[in-house]
């Protein structure tokens, strides 16, 4: 069963990512050259089936240890199994929403419904549902910050931030998440204590499907579509996303949008 559910888990999805490179405005060259468009397809399902076969077999080990051992497990090791499987089946579905919402960024389909809202709350909310392993986490946020913004977009936007920031910075190591006024506008920073991105890499960094990892983190989860959806999300809200460098160590990604209400 859970052979025959991994392999249909897999040929769907790379049987969607082929229909939608067969239809992909060619503006992506980075993705699929227009010399090569099965090159680029065959790299294009390769990267996804690989991020989906990681969890599915996670949730499947897991799944056939707790059914054998059940018995045996007392009430902390089981939560604690549940947890985990929870853990990679909220894995398997941000790699399904980043999929579908990249399919609907290239046929320009996503719609944003900006509002004025609260946008201090809607970081802190979507900071703290944004599982990050053993980092301590901060997240401030200044009072009164009012834009017109899509708030599960926004949302989005800080999931990413924060997701990259727990996957490439050491166990333990803090991250902080600040909501404040500048420039004009309001600015959301997600700082890490990471080894940083070097100034030759920033070009590249919110590619889709990147595969640049710095050292030591070289096998970290993700098939390169957060931080490129983020940035796609941000620029739909008239604002910029940047890289700066932490005043210690790490890095910072650093939202800017301009304020309203």
């Amino acid at each position: 069963m859970g052979t025959f559910v991994l392999g249909l888990a897999l040929g769907v999805l790379a049987g969607v990512a082929a229909m939608w490179l067969g239809r992909r405005r060619p503006s992506h060259p980075s993705v699929e050259s227009p010399s090569d468009p099965l090159a680029g397809r065959a790299e294009l399902i390769s990267t996804i089936t690989h991020e989906l076969k990681n969890p599915i077999m996670a949730v499947k080990g897991l799944a056939s240890t707790g059914s054998r051992l059940y018995a045996s497990l007392d009430d902390a090791e089981r939560r604690d199994l549940f947890r985990l499987i929870d853990v990679e089946a909220g894995r398997l579905k941000l790699i399904a929403d980043e999929t579908s919402t990249a399919m609907k960024l290239d046929a320009g389909s996503l719609a944003y419904d900006r509002r004025d809202e609260d946008v201090g709350r809607i970081v802190e909310e979507a900071a703290w549902r944004t599982p990050v392993g053993d980092h301590p986490m901060r997240v401030t946020a200044d009072k009164d910050l009012v834009a017109a913004v899509d708030r599960m977009r926004l949302g989005e936007v800080v999931t990413h931030l924060v997701d990259n920031a727990a996957k490439f910075s050491p166990p333990e190591a803090p991250i902080d998440v600040h909501v404040g006024r500048a420039d004009g506008g309001i600015r959301i920073d997600v700082a890490d204590a990471g080894p940083g991105i070097p100034p030759e890499r920033r070009a590249t960094a919110f590619d889709r499907y990147g595969s640049w990892r710095p050292k030591g983190y070289e096998e970290a989860p993700g098939a390169g579509l957060g931080l490129s959806i983020a940035r796609a999300h941000v620029e739909a809200h008239a604002g910029r996303l940047d890289i700066v460098d932490a005043e210690t160590r790490g890095t910072i990604l650093r939202v800017w949008l301009p304020s309203g209400g």
